[in-house]
């Protein structure tokens, strides 16, 4: 395994692919985080504008899938075979571009079909790095938000426990609500 990562234990990270765990976020993972974002800098250089950890993952008390997400933003003109070779060469997977859903996603497995991490590649400052940035920072700062959420997530966990697609599906339509709700009230 690389991915910057020097050791084997992912502390609890990692689901089979297509299913859906929930577990309580372990402080560890934040420091793993850091580690393989600090591996994406040295890999990709100048063309990574700014890499953070996101997702349910980087918000502490929150149960989350076990799979650490980092959005990667790029200026806009960034080539995509350059930023496919650099990620392949730490042993992320490319597996295509999502569009405003995701941009260019990347996986991380720490044996086959088991995934420890997720990359979003977008345009930094874009309408997708914005989202993802400001669902985390909502989630750490409003308590209300994160209880209706984590609660949510739980529910669809259950109804869809073996359809990752359709609990992502259900998932994003709470995050777009939850950020439109806080965005209104001007929290």
């Amino acid at each position: 395994m690389t991915a910057g990562w020097v050791g084997s234990d992912w502390l609890g990270l990692g689901v089979d692919y297509g299913t859906v765990r929930l577990i309580a976020v372990r402080s560890e993972w934040a420091a793993i985080a850091e580690r393989l974002a600090a591996a994406i800098r040295e890999a990709l250089r100048e063309r990574a504008v700014g890499v953070e950890h996101v997702g349910s993952t980087a918000v502490p008390g929150l149960a989350a899938k076990p799979i650490l997400d980092i959005a990667v933003g790029v200026g806009a003109e960034v080539p995509t075979d350059a930023i496919k070779e650099r990620l392949q060469g730490l042993g992320y997977e490319f597996r295509g571009n999502a569009g405003d859903s995701g941009g260019l996603v990347f996986v991380l497995s720490d044996r086959p079909q088991h995934r420890v991490a997720h990359v979003h590649v977008v345009e930094h400052g874009g309408s997708q790095w914005q989202r993802y940035l400001a669902f985390r920072d909502l989630l750490l700062e409003h308590e209300p938000a994160h209880a209706i959420y984590e609660r949510t997530k739980g529910e669809l966990a259950e109804r869809f426990s073996n359809d990752r697609k359709s609990y992502q599906s259900a998932k994003e339509e709470v995050v777009r609500s939850l950020l439109e709700q806080y965005a209104a009230s001007g929290e």
